[in-house]
């Protein structure tokens, strides 16, 4: 069985939370609010996706197993495990201070998953809280635990987003956001330690206390990289000739409604994604006008 050039969710995989709001529902098409997250293409043994091949359904676990090599050319054997997780989310209220550990903090504390790294676009004005604005102790800071309602976030750079703005954030930054619709595209992990009495011990392992800077966290506007993925938005206004660059690529149809075009032809609308393997070299995009965010694996 061959892979095909574009591939879709057999259905979508939303989540909800406590700070969702009604925007991811819209995109989708209908009508519920509390949907915080959609997961997108996930291989994630928690909260699998799942996709067509041939007019058959199966799971990215599965996918990822049947077709690695296939999905992820000149990177597949730097993974054993599917490599990113990718989400829209919609922090309609507000989701609460957390830090995420690095690969090897993750191992020293016995965790089953790996550590996360991530890269945030925002698609609105909303705020992030990312990194602390000056050094902090972890005396001062197991105080403020023992507080019930203190915010956190009040330590925390304050980032003022605008669409298309992106944020890096490197494991042991404490993170938060509020009024955000985002994409995050992230390690495939969801080991996160948040600012509460229960998790303090893992929570003072992992975090850097340092002041961090706005430089450490700003990517440019529209396009940022980590060491192992990047994001870049695309402008479409007619034909546009994408590379893969002989690895995996997600594209999310961010505005305006598109024909993907290669040995076979399908369209993707707004709010929806599409996963194309390294085994498709390149494609064409065709709209009117629009913009894709194309999320690729670094080689």
């Amino acid at each position: 069985m061959e892979l095909p050039s574009f591939i879709f969710q057999a259905q979508e995989n939303l989540i909800e939370r406590p700070w969702g709001g009604e925007w991811i529902a819209m995109l989708k098409g209908f009508r519920q609010s509390g949907i915080g997250e959609s997961w997108e293409f996930s291989a994630h043994p928690s909260n699998p996706s799942f996709v067509l091949i041939g007019g058959q359904q199966m799971s990215m676990l599965e996918l990822f197993a049947k077709f690695k090599d296939e999905l992820l050319g000149k990177v597949a054997e730097k993974y054993s495990t599917f490599p990113i997780l990718v989400r829209i989310a919609d922090v309609a209220g507000s989701a609460p201070v957390h830090v995420h550990p690095s690969d090897k903090a993750a191992a020293s504390l016995g965790e089953s998953e790996g550590g996360v790294e991530a890269i945030w676009m925002s698609f609105n004005k909303g705020h992030a809280y990312i990194g602390f604005k000056d050094d902090v102790k972890l005396e001062e800071l197991e105080e403020k635990f023992e507080e019930e309602e203190y915010d956190f976030k009040e330590l925390l750079n304050k980032f003022e987003t605008t669409p298309y703005d992106t944020l890096v954030i490197n494991p042991g930054i404490p993170h938060a956001a509020e009024g955000l619709r985002l994409l995050e595209v992230s390690s495939n992990s969801t080991l996160a330690y948040f600012f509460r009495k229960e998790d303090f011990e893992k929570v003072k392992k992992v975090l850097k206390t340092n002041k961090v800077e706005d430089y450490e966290i700003r990517g440019q506007k529209g396009k940022a990289e980590t060491e192992n993925f990047g994001v870049e938005v695309i402008e479409v206004s007619g034909s546009v000739e994408i590379k893969t660059g002989g690895v995996m690529n997600i594209i999310y149809a961010a505005e305006g409604y598109f024909l993907l075009k290669d040995k076979e032809v399908a369209d993707l609308h707004r709010g929806y994604s599409c996963l194309i393997p390294a085994s498709t070299e390149s494609f064409t995009v065709e709209s009117e006008r629009g913009k894709i965010v194309r999320i690729y694996l670094r080689s």
